[in-house]
């Protein structure tokens, strides 16, 4: 009887297989850690652009209605004509507050009014209790948000830049994301256009990601200029 000889893999060969067998999975497990970090990263900045995005959206709403005042019919805004200024009427000079410490003409509060922004104001044209709206960053040791303060119409200059450092509610969300600046400005050459613009800036980061940043800049056209 003839026995014939076994065939298989001997164990240089194995080893070999098996070391093989381990880089494949080596870096299949780290291409779906790359996967992984690579779906978070997105996740994260997608919620920092739309919580950046909903502040922007909210605090835009509001300058571009600056001015706005029911009984314009009775004012002029034009400084060269006689008349009493609307009561609404944007004043870049008292209305942009707590100027930019290292750029003169960026400012870090901004007051806005606009005639029926109070549901329960007593007629057009005078001044409702929430009819002024003032938007800061507030940046301390322990936290850097945005706030937003309702008050009167006919709130003093005192008043309002007083708004810029207290009181009101925070409207960043401060658990997830971390704002680090807020500014506005008035764009020079829109001032002779007769409508004018104010270009807001946000940035912020993600709490848990210092490192992941971002910031939005969006320029605002003040629509009842002029009327």
């Amino acid at each position: 009887m003839r026995l014939s000889k076994s065939k298989g893999f001997n164990l240089v060969e194995l080893m070999v297989a098996m070391v093989a067998g381990l880089l494949l999975v080596a870096a299949a497990s780290a291409l779906f850690a790359s996967i992984l970090k690579a779906n978070k990263t997105a996740m994260q900045v997608s919620r920092l652009n739309q919580e950046l995005q909903s502040i922007t959206d909210m605090m835009a709403r509001d300058i571009q209605r600056a001015g706005y005042d029911a009984s314009a019919a009775e004012h002029t805004l034009d400084s060269g004509v006689s008349g009493t200024p609307s009561l609404f009427y944007f004043d870049s000079t008292q209305h942009l507050l707590n100027k930019y410490s290292s750029s003169p003409d960026k400012f870090r509060c901004i007051a806005v009014k606009y005639d029926e922004r109070d549901a329960n104001a007593p007629s057009p044209g005078l001044p409702g209790v929430k009819e002024a709206v003032v938007y800061s960053y507030r940046s301390t040791s322990t936290d850097s948000s945005i706030w937003l303060d309702d008050l009167s119409a006919s709130a003093s200059l005192a008043t309002l830049s007083a708004a810029c450092g207290t009181g009101g509610e925070r409207i960043s969300t401060d658990d997830t994301i971390k704002i680090t600046d807020l500014t506005f400005t008035l764009l020079p050459s829109s001032v002779s256009s007769g409508a004018r613009t104010i270009r807001l800036t946000i940035s912020g980061n993600d709490i848990k990601s210092p490192a992941l940043g971002l910031t939005l800049q969006r320029d605002i056209k003040l629509r009842n200029d002029g009327f």
